[in-house]
């Protein structure tokens, strides 16, 4: 087998905004720096188990195209009126430059060329035998290296050019920054819709390669210098999904050949189905499966990512090429729960990779009659929660890593050219959302819960003197708080929320709730608000031992326009979705179920945290600060105040100002008395850590998650029986948890003993992770 050509280029790329930055990649053929199309990238290339490698961005092979990567249907689903069955082992999917396909068995052989002044290197990480990594070693100016050897097993993989220490490619991200990375998708040819032995069937798949541009260290390579990031810490302004940003990424822009590429291998389509988590190899009728699509994110940048998905969560499979059990799971030393589980954000350190299914189901929280009306297409955004990664150069929002995923229309077929208006260029499309006066809420209907929401600014003193300009919402009778005032449903419950923007332009999005786009409060995908506009969705019932359905537990509300600046305002607050009571679990005076057959919790302590940090410069900006191509400097965020806010929800004060939490009462369980539920909700840009610590600072595991992203744990391994909750089969239990930008989590606090236990709450650079701010406060168990 001849070995597959690699050359190491260099060249300038055009960014978002029509800047051209200094690049570093590997290439398919020679180009020289002054190239106006330098090779920087790897077309799609297929190492195949019989020794042959073949040229092509689709794999199977044989398997048949989906027409702009959308598959169709095979047929109605006779079951579930408005949803479709989908075809079983039929599709290709489309691959992204960068990637490199191998077969289980096949070997894979390349030979590297490197065309620059300085020594680099080619290495596959984690693909050698026990997870370690193989390359060429560093390969001098003008020298080839043939690298040769056995693929590993089924997964993702990153290639990259190491640094300085091969060893730990975490050390010295400087290359791999610059461009020289890519993806090595290995498959088993005999079951090609799996992603590894035992994974999830899927109908497609789709590969996420997440990546950030410095332009400093870029004009330092440039000139043959040496990048010490040390010296220079990196400062990311560009973020890209698969090599493109903002509207270009979004398949909006003029040149109809690229959007026609990203609506291939990167905005995820199809008709809406029912799928079951516990099972994804249901069969509904013959060459038919209930399934959905399977996601695979790689983080090669050095920022930590939170993709979150609006219209549906996403199940989480995998994470670094370890399947999470089904059953009993547990959390890992970082803080994190290994466990298939339900999430509407994905938490993406540097150099993770992880496999999630998008069901691509009805959104939940719309209400029948809009469904059932709907003619066409449903748009769907996905952006990055680390906020500063929504920007680019500093300004034009959404102009960093987004995407979006559509559900199609009833009467699917095959995908016409876009109907959306087209831009030519970033600030057009940050400029020119669609703004609505006061538009009509279709298909009205009346309310069980109501809340109309003014917008409001002043100035607000917090604990630490810290004194700074907030934008946020008002309800009825709520006083002028912040965060904005506590929203409480019940599921099955409509609910009407009239957004007032009073000045300027604004929506509510209603994070990790899922009704139609028009009621989603994006305005990209539907309108900015200027007058009034009533959203309208009613809340997923939940059923007892069902891991599809229910939306009980802890979200929040916040405005997406201008989301980057908006939020960091303040224009967020909380919203939780409580269980009816089912008549199979019955609740106890004073107490109340975290969702239908959830265990039960003493209302009277129950508690809510919500960490968030300050840059004071950014609250001197305005309204519309980097929309028009300005560099509002909003891809650089630098807090200097750190703050823990709300408190017990049975007790939330109504005086003007910030609501800070000083300590926690933790009920001791037995008998009667019921745990203390405690929601955590991270309004940070940036990750942080929660560690629970007695008085003399040992960890104590007292906190026993129950919920992720308003979705219970649960048990899934039988197939076909009830997936009980994990707090009821073996509970996940731990002294530390980690996690990003909106994301959220529901624990019962178990205290071994009575007395004064201590939560510190860490704040983290989202790229050294060095700790930037802590503070502390009593747990106090009585």
């Amino acid at each position: 087998m001849s070995p597959l050509d690699i050359h190491i280029n260099d060249g300038f790329l055009p960014m978002v905004d029509g800047s051209r930055v200094y690049h570093r990649g590997f290439g398919d053929r020679r180009t020289l720096v002054n190239d106006p199309k330098p090779s920087l990238t790897i077309s799609p290339r297929v190492f195949l188990r019989s020794g042959s490698v073949v040229a092509s961005r689709t794999y199977p092979l044989k398997a048949a195209t989906p027409p702009l990567g959308r598959p169709a249907p095979a047929a109605k689903d006779p079951a579930n009126p408005g949803e479709f069955l989908v075809r079983r082992a039929f599709w290709a999917s489309f691959f992204p430059d960068r990637t490199l396909i191998a077969e289980t068995g096949s070997t894979i052989s390349v030979r590297v060329t490197n065309h620059l002044a300085q020594g680099h290197a080619l290495q596959f990480l984690n693909a050698g035998a026990g997870n370690s990594h193989v390359g060429t070693g560093v390969i001098g100016p003008g020298q080839t290296r043939t690298l040769e050897f056995r693929a590993p097993r089924a997964g993702t993989y990153l290639y990259c050019d190491p640094g300085a220490d091969p060893a730990d490619p975490t050390a010295d991200p400087v290359q791999r920054v610059l461009g020289l990375y890519g993806a090595l998708l290995v498959t088993d040819p005999a079951s090609p819709w799996l992603p590894m032995p035992n994974g999830p069937e899927f109908e497609r798949q789709w590969l996420w390669m997440l990546h950030n541009v410095d332009p400093v260290w870029a004009g330092i390579a440039s000139r043959n210098g040496t990048v010490d990031p040390d010296k220079t810490p990196a400062y990311p302004r560009y973020f890209t999904l698969n090599g493109r940003s903002g509207f270009q990424s979004l398949a909006a822009s003029t040149d109809e050949a690229l959007n026609r590429v990203r609506e291939e291998d990167s905005l995820m389509s199809g008709s809406a189905r029912q799928v079951d988590v516990r099972n994804f190899s249901l069969s509904a009728a013959a060459g038919t499966v209930r399934t959905g699509q399977l996601m695979r994110f790689l983080n090669a940048g050095v920022v930590h990512h939170q993709l979150h998905f609006h219209g549906n969560h996403l199940w989480t499979v995998n994470r670094n090429g370890s399947m999470f059990p089904r059953a009993g799971g547990r959390i890992d030393a970082e803080g994190h729960v290994v466990l298939q589980q339900w999430e509407d954000v994905i938490e993406m350190h540097p150099l993770d990779r992880k496999d999630s299914m998008l069901p691509l189901r009805r959104p939940p929280e719309a209400i029948d009659e809009v469904w059932n009306a709907r003619k066409e297409d449903w748009d769907y955004p996905m952006h990055c929660h680390a906020e500063p990664s929504q920007v680019a150069r500093g300004g034009m929002y959404p102009g960093g890593l987004v995407g979006h995923w559509t559900v199609a229309a009833p009467q699917p077929g095959s995908p016409g050219e876009a109907t959306h208006e087209l831009f030519r260029s970033q600030v057009d499309f940050s400029s020119h959302q669609m703004h609505e006066g006061s538009p009509e809420t279709e298909f009205r209907q009346t309310p069980d819960v109501e809340h109309e929401f003014k917008f409001f600014n002043r100035k607000m003193k917090f604990d630490d003197g810290g004194e700074f300009e907030m934008w946020t919402f008002e309800t009825e009778n709520s006083g002028r708080v912040f965060p904005a005032p506590l929203i409480r449903i019940t599921e099955g419950q409509l609910f009407h929320g009239t957004v007032r923007p009073g000045k300027r332009v604004h929506t509510i999005h209603w994070h990790g709730i899922e009704p139609d786009p028009r009621n989603d409060g994006v305005g990209h995908t539907s309108f900015e608000v200027t007058g009034s506009y009533t959203y309208q969705w009613r809340p997923e019932r939940g059923q007892p031992g069902n891991p599809n359905v229910g939306a009980s537990g802890t979200y929040f509300y916040h405005c997406h326009v201008n989301t980057t600046l908006h939020v960091q305002m303040g224009m967020f607050g909380p919203l939780i979705i409580d269980p009816p009571v089912h008549p199979d679990f019955p609740v106890a005076a004073g107490a109340r179920r975290a969702f239908v057959d959830g265990p039960e919790y003493d209302i009277d302590t129950e508690t809510l945290l919500v960490p968030y940090s300050v840059d004071p410069r950014w609250h001197q900006l305005n309204h519309a600060a980097g929309l028009s191509g300005d560099d509002a400097g909003l891809d650089k965020f630098s807090p200097k105040h750190f703050y823990l806010l709300a408190g017990e929800l049975a007790r939330m004060p109504k005086k003007d100002g910030p609501i800070l939490l000083t300590r926690i009462r933790a009920r001791l369980a037995g008998g009667a008395a019921k745990p203390t539920l405690l929601r955590l909700l991270n309004a940070n840009y940036f990750p942080v850590n929660v560690r629970f610590t007695d008085s003399a600072g040992k960890p104590v595991a007292m906190a026993e998650l129950i919920s992720h992203d308003g979705r219970p744990f649960r048990d899934t391994s039988s197939p076909t029986g009830p997936a009980r909750p994990i707090s009821s089969t073996g509970p996940l239990r731990s002294s530390l948890i980690n996690f990003g930008a909106a994301e959220r989590y529901d624990m019962l606090l178990r205290p071994p003993a009575p007395g004064t236990y201590w939560l510190t709450v860490d704040l983290m650079d989202w790229i050294t992770e060095k700790v930037l701010f802590t503070r502390r406060i009593p747990v106090v168990a009585a």
